[in-house]
């Protein structure tokens, strides 16, 4: 495919070049900026810091919290349930393969991974990921859950924290009591 463009056009387009790039990578780079897909790789943070010490606490457990923090969407919460994880396997790799896979489509920019503990309250863990805030915040605050009807469940908060709630806030309507409405497809599994 060949596509003309003006000289006033091409001047205009040197201006956005930077050091020796040609005129496909300055494109490439204007059009990754309008569709906000990142251009570099997504960070990745462990806790523990330490990738032995991370990976270590993995084996033993199986389970950790992973949090996805996207260009133009709230971060999501899930969870890495990673019984097929073996000392021989690399972990980084398992990361780009599974959940950073197509990062740069899907616009992920940081994943945060977080070793859980074998006492984790799952029933927590599931509201946490549901509100969309982390199992950690989901202590703090002390989320509570009823089923209100057929269709929903009433979360309500024991402490309340504005800067949990407003990360909350970003996903779902939190009403003037504090509480929130989830349906029941997001706990019922």
């Amino acid at each position: 495919m060949k596509i003309d463009i003006t000289t006033v056009t091409f001047q205009r387009l040197s201006e956005f070049s930077q050091g020796f790039d040609t005129p496909d990578a300055v494109i490439n780079r204007l059009i990754d900026e309008v569709t906000k897909q990142p251009e570099v790789k997504p960070t990745i943070i462990l806790t523990p810091e330490s990738e032995d010490d991370f990976k270590g606490q993995l084996l033993n457990v199986k389970l950790a919290e992973v949090c996805l923090h996207y260009t133009n969407a709230a971060p999501t919460f899930c969870v890495w349930n990673a019984t097929k994880l073996k000392e021989s396997s690399n972990l980084k790799a398992n990361l780009w393969s599974g959940f950073l896979r197509d990062w740069k489509k899907r616009g992920i920019t940081k994943v945060e991974l977080t070793v859980l503990t074998k006492d984790i309250d799952l029933e927590m863990l599931k509201l946490a990921h549901a509100l969309g805030i982390s199992y950690d915040d989901a202590l703090k605050i002390r989320a509570c859950s009823a089923r209100e009807d057929d269709n929903n469940y009433l979360v309500w908060f024991e402490n309340n924290n504005e800067n949990i709630l407003s990360k909350i806030a970003h996903t779902h309507k939190v009403n003037i009591d504090g509480h929130v409405y989830l349906p029941t497809y997001m706990l019922d599994n």
